[in-house]
């Protein structure tokens, strides 16, 4: 798994990371969007998921954690683009009733931050 800070811009961080939210990288993840958060105010926090292509139980741990973190520094927390595999464990979870999850019909999202952090 490679995460990716893509853009950050008027205290929007926006992180997207490719693979699978597992045992093996769930922490490095954590770690890396924890250290971003340290460093600078951040009013919403956008994790792109359609990289991600599975999501075990500590991943969702992870997930939970950031959700945390958010809401104590009152800031807002988005999911975008999560792929049915992964929509399915948060909806089997409960994470759905009340994390933000909103899925881009066009998908281009990633395009236009990419292109936005010059």
């Amino acid at each position: 798994m490679f995460t990716k800070i893509t853009y950050q811009k008027d205290a929007i961080l926006y992180v997207e990371a490719r693979g699978k939210l597992d045992i093996y990288n769930a922490h490095d993840y954590l770690d890396e969007i924890k250290e971003c958060l340290d460093r600078t105010y951040t009013k919403e926090l956008v994790l792109e998921f359609s990289g991600i292509s599975n999501i075990a139980s500590i991943g969702l741990r992870a997930i939970l954690e950031i959700y945390k973190i958010t809401q104590e520094r009152k800031s807002v927390l988005k999911l975008k683009n999560v792929n049915e595999e992964v929509l399915y464990a948060f909806k089997l979870t409960g994470f759905d009733k009340f994390l933000t999850i909103e899925n881009d019909s066009d998908n281009n999202k990633t395009e236009e931050f990419a292109q936005n952090s010059d």
